[in-house]
Formats: structure tokens, C-alpha cells, sequence
């Protein structure tokens, strides 16, 4: 009997996850950021409580990347402990996918791994952003234990002078040998989890070496790579000169180079110039929750460096309020009444994904 990929993929996703998890994965793939029109009206008329989050552990950060939003804050880092964390999560109770990755480095919270193992417990899609800096043998051998479900390496540079000008205070050989070590013992281990992406994002420093990167990766992972390009999300005065449109003949040269080397790419949402209206916007089933207990809608306005005015327009605190009296709450019915009529909520108004009017 022949199978076609996704078939085997889900047969392998039962054999090796179990039903409930597979169940969870399906979920996501089908629902999260779907394009179908028909699943985007019943989202808005259902408003379904969310399976989805992002919670922000930690604001600390070793880096000054220099087209992230942290490098240019007066906001003091702080942790998020692992009681609040999982006070948030239990009001969740149909969980299906969580994203640990705020604005910092997860690592740099003591709880981090407390945190993992609970979520793990919960049989819960774990997806994480990491720099790679702190993922020495150890801390690879727990994430490889625990079973997190992806792991996107945000390393966008083919050479490490390009880097280490971008990532400062990063260590390029450094990330590669912990890249390389990651590889080996998942494959001791016997692994196919985390499963593994890249993540790669444009700017006026870096645009130059999207193919070459292309290259890079491909010598580095024995499977078949997959990378995700996105631009910088935002542009703010202090890194407007960094700011830059993808050219189309980029964006060909890179897919030419991934079909010649067998490497799967993917462009992020806000690539496009002309931008969806927001009325076919479902981002709002997944929240976002700030270290400081803030929610906004999601995570696309992020890096726009409007902290502030991310905290002002936020949609309720989950350290002052319970999560449900927030989704059901008049600020949060008002969002997603302004969504499904094609207006632009305030909170919105840094969207970079879909037509708000900038």
C-alpha cells in the first residue's frame, strides 16, 4: 500500500508521539494562521477559548543584537518564576501548543527547564527560539530527553564576520560547534525530536549572504534542512538604516540554491510588500503574555520597540485578572468585534502581517 508524505508523517507521529500529542499537532497545523476563508469565519464567529500561547519567561539577555528592540529598552530584565508560570499555563486546561520564547534568553532563567518538564508533562507541543549560545552538551542532552517538538535556531550570518557584527557578543564558532554537538547526540540518543529549524532574519547587513547561507546550513545538517527567512518586523529609529525590502531576485536566487541542494525554505508573512486585510486575521487565537503579565493579541508587535505602548493598549494582566475573565472581557470582545469588520484595534496598529493602514 503507498502512502503519501502526510499520511506517513502522521503514522509516524502516532507511533512515536501517541494519539494525544499527535491530536495536538494536527490542531495547530490545521487552525494556526490559516489562510482557508471558511475556517477564518468560524474562528471569528466561534471565538473558541485558545489553544495557543506564548508566554515570555525572562527579559535577560547576554546579547545586544543590533536589530532587536531589547538593545535600545530602559525596561528593567526581569524572570517570570515557575509558580507564575504555571498558574498561567493551568488556566489552559486544552492547551495544545505553547511558544517559550519572548524577548530574552530563555536560558538565563533558572526555571527554564522547570518550566519544560511541566509543559512536557501535559503532553503539550513545545516550541522554542533559541540563540544556540547556551546549548552546551548538557543543557542539549535535557531538551533532547524532555522531547521539546521544535527548536529554531535563530542564526542569521554565513560568515562570522557578518555574525558577530549582528549578534553582538555572540560567538559564531561557538554556536556552530554547539549546533554540530546537538546533531551528534540526538543521533546517539537516537532522536527524532526536537525537530529542527533556521532562522534567518534579513536585514541591510546580512541581505548579501541569503544563498550563501543557504550553502552553510546544508553542510551542516545531514538531513534535509529547513529554513525560515523572515525581514526585520519592524523598523524603529534606531534601526531604520537596517531596514530593507527583500529583493525579488533574492528571493529567486535563494529558492534556485535550496532546489539545487535539496534544502526547504519558507518566507515569513511580512516579506510580501501588499499585505492580506486584517479581517482575515486569526492571530488572536494565539496570545501573547508579556513577562509582566501583560497580554496583547499576538506577537506580531513585537521588535517595533513600542513596549510601552504594547503595556498601555494591552488587553488585561494575568498577575491582576484571571485569563478568562480577560478573553471575555469588553477589551478583548472589542478586538476581535473591530477584526471581523475589518477595522484596525489599537492594539493593531504595529501589525506587520496584514493591512493596518501604515
Amino acid at each position: 500500500m503507498r502512502f503519501t508524505p502526510k499520511i506517513k508523517r502522521l503514522i509516524f507521529l502516532l507511533r512515536n508521539k501517541g494519539f494525544r500529542w499527535t491530536y495536538n499537532y494536527i490542531h495547530f497545523s490545521t487552525l494556526y494562521m490559516t489562510k482557508n476563508p471558511l475556517l477564518i469565519k468560524l474562528l471569528q464567529w466561534l471565538e473558541p477559548y485558545p489553544s495557543y500561547i506564548e508566554v515570555e519567561i525572562t527579559t535577560k539577555c547576554n546579547l545586544k543584537c543590533i536589530m532587536c528592540e531589547h538593545t535600545y529598552w530602559d525596561e528593567p530584565s526581569r524572570d517570570m518564576s515557575f509558580e507564575d508560570f504555571k498558574k498561567i499555563v493551568d488556566q489552559f486546561p486544552k492547551l495544545k501548543w505553547i511558544g517559550l520564547t519572548g524577548i530574552g534568553e530563555s536560558f538565563l532563567n533558572k526555571d527554564f527547564i522547570k518550566m519544560l518538564r511541566y509543559v512536557k508533562s501535559k503532553g503539550i507541543y513545545v516550541e522554542l527560539y533559541d540563540t544556540f549560545y547556551f546549548i552546551d552538551e548538557n543543557n542539549a542532552k535535557e531538551l533532547i530527553k524532555l522531547g521539546v517538538d521544535k527548536l529554531i535556531l535563530s542564526f542569521d550570518a554565513a560568515t562570522k564576520e557578518t555574525y558577530e557584527k549582528i549578534r553582538v557578543g555572540s560567538d559564531f564558532d561557538r554556536v556552530v560547534n554547539n549546533l554540530k554537538n546537538f546533531i551528534r547526540l540526538k543521533n546517539e540518543m537516537n532522536s527524532h525530536f526536537p525537530e529542527m529549524e533556521f532562522h534567518y532574519i534579513i536585514s541591510r547587513a546580512n541581505v548579501h549572504e541569503v544563498p550563501d547561507y543557504i550553502e552553510l546550513i546544508r553542510s551542516l545538517v545531514p538531513d534535509t534542512p529547513e529554513i525560515f527567512f523572515t525581514r526585520m518586523l519592524h523598523e524603529f529609529e534606531e534601526t531604520k538604516d537596517l531596514f530593507v525590502e527583500i529583493p525579488q531576485e533574492i528571493v529567486e536566487h535563494a529558492e534556485a540554491k535550496a532546489r539545487d541542494l535539496g534544502v526547504k525554505i519558507s518566507w515569513n508573512l511580512d516579506v510580501p510588500a501588499v499585505k492580506p486585510p486584517i479581517n482575515h486575521c486569526v492571530a488572536w487565537y494565539m496570545p501573547f503574555i508579556f513577562v509582566t503579565g501583560h497580554v496583547i493579541p499576538c506577537c506580531s508587535g513585537n521588535e517595533a520597540n513600542q513596549r510601552e505602548f504594547q503595556k498601555e493598549t494591552s488587553l488585561g494582566n494575568v498577575f491582576e485578572a484571571s485569563f478568562k475573565e480577560i478573553w471575555r472581557g469588553a477589551k478583548y470582545k472589542e478586538l476581535r468585534r473591530k477584526i471581523r469588520r475589518g477595522e484596525v484595534p489599537e492594539p493593531c496598529k504595529n501589525c506587520c502581517l496584514y493591512d493596518v493602514g501604515r
